[in-house]
């Protein structure tokens, strides 16, 4: 239920834990807000979800998820050789 997907991040959160939510769903948007990195579904996702979001995948392929996070990392470990 949309309650337990919303108690769950919570509780990660205070254990200190970094939470990342999926979803497509009006029901989804409570607990896409109140994760660290919500990401939401561009095709299917409702616009609630996509409101409530952090992050829109445009072609609603989880793959693309690994594909940015890897990116980002990427950036990220460029930006500290840099500096």
């Amino acid at each position: 239920s949309p309650m337990d997907k919303l108690t769950l991040v919570k509780r990660l959160k205070e254990r200190g834990d970094v939470v990342a939510v999926t979803g497509d769903g009006t029901n989804d948007a409570p607990a896409l807000k109140e994760a660290d990195v919500g990401l939401s579904m561009g095709i299917i996702g409702t616009a609630v979800a996509q409101e409530a979001s952090d992050i829109v995948i445009m072609d609603d392929n989880f793959s693309s998820i690994v594909k940015s996070v890897m990116w980002g990392r990427s950036v990220y470990d460029n930006i500290r050789r840099f500096l």
